[in-house]
């Protein structure tokens, strides 16, 4: 049998369950909050803005070609920076030297990334590090090793520049810890109406006269009204009266009769 649903009914068991949907927002929140200020680590970013120029030609159209030319060129020197492993190991000595920095090729490689302006032909060095400091020294280096390098490999470059040299910066990129509480409470919150949901469809009790006549088509002999705890201890408290009273009356009775039978 096919069973739908009204928007109050969805309704009714939401607000049934309130205290359990605030109760997993406020736990999807606090998780969130200690995921954010107390497991994840910081990441600070810093950037170095670097210029390649190539022989150039006479004449309007080969001018032309060459400006295309050094765009297509930055997707090399892209390749060159985030996957060549020469420039990382020569990174990896200078910053273990010079900085004492430790850092695995790989890691040098995963903190870097190669950006460039659209119709544009400067490119950034963008490096990521645990500390404002170490994405400093990872950006520069790695763009003074690129100045120097490079042209072992590419001969047709003419003169590499670097424009602008990385500075730290204190403010972290990650965590966003707005976003991450935002997350946290919004999950909670599904969570919640998720788990609301799951315990109504789990409860096979009868909440309502309306189930045994529509649903099974039965008939509904009588009614136990709900008695609330106050009425409960009323209630109780009249039978024990009702009891004590009629305690007493029996034994009166049977003094009665005990000085009918002394006369």
């Amino acid at each position: 049998m096919e069973e739908t649903i009204s928007l109050r009914e969805i309704f009714d068991i939401l607000k049934q369950r309130y205290a359990m949907i605030l109760t997993s927002m406020f736990a999807g929140l606090a998780l969130a909050a200690i995921v954010t200020f107390f497991i994840m680590t910081p990441q600070y970013s810093s950037r170095a803005q670097m210029i390649v120029a190539l022989p150039q030609d006479e004449g309007t159209d080969e001018n032309l070609n060459t400006v295309n030319y050094n765009l297509q060129m930055l997707n090399t020197y892209k390749d060159i920076i985030e996957e060549g492993d020469a420039l990382a190991s020569t990174v990896q000595d200078r910053l273990a030297s010079e900085y004492d920095l430790e850092m695995t090729i790989r890691e040098i490689k995963d903190s870097m990334e190669v950006e460039q302006s659209e119709e544009s032909q400067m490119f950034s060095i963008v490096a990521t590090g645990e500390t404002a400091a170490d994405a400093e020294h990872i950006a520069n280096t790695a763009a003074e090793v690129f100045q120097d390098t490079v042209q072992d490999v590419l001969t047709n470059v003419d003169k590499i520049t670097i424009v602008s040299r990385a500075t730290a910066s204190n403010r972290p990129v990650s965590p966003n810890n707005t976003l991450n509480l935002a997350i946290g409470l919004i999950l909670g919150l599904l969570v919640g109406i998720a788990l609301a949901f799951l315990r109504e469809v789990l409860d096979r009790t009868v909440k309502d006269s309306r189930y045994v006549t529509d649903t099974l088509g039965l008939t509904v002999l009588g009614n136990v009204p709900k008695m609330s705890q106050k009425e409960i201890e009323a209630t109780t408290q009249k039978l024990r009266d009702t009891q004590r009273s009629d305690d007493q009356d029996n034994n009166t009775s049977s003094g009665g009769r005990r000085s009918r039978t002394r006369v």
